[in-house]
């Protein structure tokens, strides 16, 4: 029985077995096609990813060209090979991307949308085929470049834009101060003279453009003609300074201990200077400062970088501004959010409340004006025929605020919204309010000399604009007496022709600086902004992947 009943129990574990094999065989199976699948999504995901590395590639490819030649986007494909240059509609041509990845990549040049009168880039006509024509976006061109690996393709639509003055926390012509601000008088032989020497560069050139010594070429190494042995003032970077965002300078830098230039590698520091580019207070000073310097920068470095100059005048914002935003004289103008009062004397009001304009410009020009500014003498009229603005408040929408004289911040700016935008551009002076009634300038030796008085300041101000003084400075109004102020902290970007002082060295009166860099201003610009006359470098303003 025993036995028999082992007989008759092996019959059921056969069956068992077959049974469980069978099981096993079918998950090994579905492991097995599971597993196929996977191998089939993780292809396709590192084709696609190789795709946009290729598309990428074409893109770095061709922005290479156009910064070895900014006329390389005027040939249209004609260009040397090997290239993978495409008109609208085609990507036959293409170019392996370097490595063992199979991957390639089509560049196509993509007409304008504003103009439609080609339907492809025309080496005979390139701004009108390639150009965008108005709209926020005139003066750019754009490309695709399509990346293929495997059985996916990826493509990357890029705008270049020409380099402005919105790219730059910091931009400056001249580093020193304007020559309106020695005192001189004007007209005078001095302030001729001021114009003349100190509108030269710290470093110098011959004409085959070898580096002069500083002692014997540049705006430091001779004084200011008819000024007796004053020689154009040194401003320099100095501990404390933080400048948080891409930076230009057409001159070269003083350095005063170790300022900070740039957030990362990321943001470019570029002097116009050859090597070295920046030199130490007291090799430059003629005063006889002993401060020496080591910048930390911490962007990357650039010497002889293009020059970007403004044109000479705001006027253009003059014949875009519509009537009721046209104002004479001098106006202050309160913003909050999307609207904005304007009066004549020390109030906002009685000549314009409502919303912005549509087109986002005011324009405030001049009855007559025939008085000069100097930061050490100024004073704030309640009337004045000069177009000048004084401008405060919160802002959420975008607008450009030009002045044909100055623009004076009398209390903070500031912005609320992701879209919200504010631009400044005076033909002379922006201004940050200030008040010491007492200072006065040696008639001797043009020297500034804080007598006794009252200060009314600001104390701790922040402005959110985009701010241009096409023909002078960015400055602070008798930065120089009083107490300290505290920080001017600028979030989004300051150009100006000479570099405008806004607090004495260790921030003892004025300000200690604080920029940073509205890196929306790559791609969103305040109505109208001025451009520089002529731009010499094109950068990537936005990338969209289709």
């Amino acid at each position: 029985m025993h036995v028999r009943r082992i007989n008759s129990e092996s019959g059921f574990t056969m069956i068992a077995t077959v049974t469980g094999l069978a099981l096993i065989a079918m998950i090994t199976l579905g492991a097995v096609a599971a597993v196929n699948g996977d191998i089939g999504m993780t292809r396709g995901n590192l084709d696609r990813r190789q795709a946009y590395e290729a598309a990428k590639a074409g893109v770095s490819e061709y922005a290479f060209h156009l910064n070895d030649d900014n006329s390389y986007w005027m040939n249209c494909t004609d260009v040397p090979e090997p290239n993978a240059l495409n008109p609208l509609g085609k990507t036959d041509k293409r170019r392996p991307v370097p490595g063992q990845t199979g991957a390639t990549y089509a560049v196509e040049l993509l007409p304008s949308e504003t103009q439609k009168t080609y339907a492809e880039c025309s080496k005979a006509n390139p701004e009108l085929s390639m150009l965008e024509s108005s709209g926020a976006l005139r003066g750019t061109f754009r490309i695709r470049a399509t990346g293929f690996a495997g059985d996916s393709k990826v493509a990357i639509v890029v705008t270049f834009r020409p380099v402005t003055f919105l790219d730059y926390v910091y931009f400056t012509q001249r580093e020193t101060s304007d020559p309106a601000s020695y005192g001189f008088g004007n007209p005078s032989a001095q302030l001729t003279g001021a114009n003349s020497q100190c509108g030269k560069t710290l470093q110098e050139r011959d004409l085959a453009g070898n580096v002069l010594p500083l002692s014997s070429a540049g705006r430091n190494s001779a004084p200011i003609p008819s000024a007796g042995s004053k020689y154009c003032n040194v401003i320099s970077f100095v501990n404390g300074d933080s400048l948080n965002g891409p930076v230009h300078t057409n001159d070269a830098f003083a350095i005063c201990n170790n300022p900070k230039f740039g957030r990362s590698i990321n943001d470019s520091i570029e002097v116009s200077a050859l090597p070295p580019g920046w030199y130490s207070t007291k090799n430059v000073n003629k005063s006889g400062s002993s401060c020496s310097g080591n910048p930390n920068f911490v962007g990357t470095f650039r010497t002889n970088a293009p020059v970007i100059t403004p044109p000479p005048t705001n006027s253009e914002l003059k014949k875009i501004a519509e009537a009721p935003f046209k104002f004479k004289g001098q106006v202050r103008i309160c913003l909050s959010g999307t609207s904005m009062t304007v009066g004549k004397t020390g109030t906002c009001t009685g000549l314009y409340s409502g919303p912005i304009p549509a087109n986002g410009v005011v324009y405030v020009e001049s009855e007559s004006c025939p008085t000069s500014y100097s930061p050490f003498t100024a004073t704030y009229p309640a009337t004045s025929g000069c177009g000048n603005a004084y401008i405060h408040g919160n802002y959420s929408g975008q607008l450009t605020v030009a002045a044909e004289n100055d623009i004076v911040i009398d209390e903070d700016l500031i912005r609320s919204g992701e879209n919200a935008v504010l631009g400044l551009i005076a033909n002379n002076f922006v201004r940050i309010y200030h008040h010491f009634p007492s200072e006065v300038i040696n008639p001797s030796t043009y020297e500034p000399e804080c007598k006794s008085g009252t200060e009314t300041g600001l104390g701790n101000v922040t402005v959110d604009a985009a701010i241009l003084a096409i023909n002078h400075s960015f400055t602070v109004d008798h930065y120089d007496c009083g107490n300290s102020q505290g920080t001017l902290t600028v979030r989004g970007a300051i150009a100006q022709k000479f570099r405008g002082a806004v607090g004495t060295t260790g921030g003892d009166t004025g300000y200690l600086k604080s920029y940073n860099y509205d890196d929306r201003l790559r791609f969103l610009s305040p109505p109208s902004f001025i451009k520089p006359e002529e731009s010499v470098d094109w950068t990537i303003g936005r990338e969209t992947i289709e």
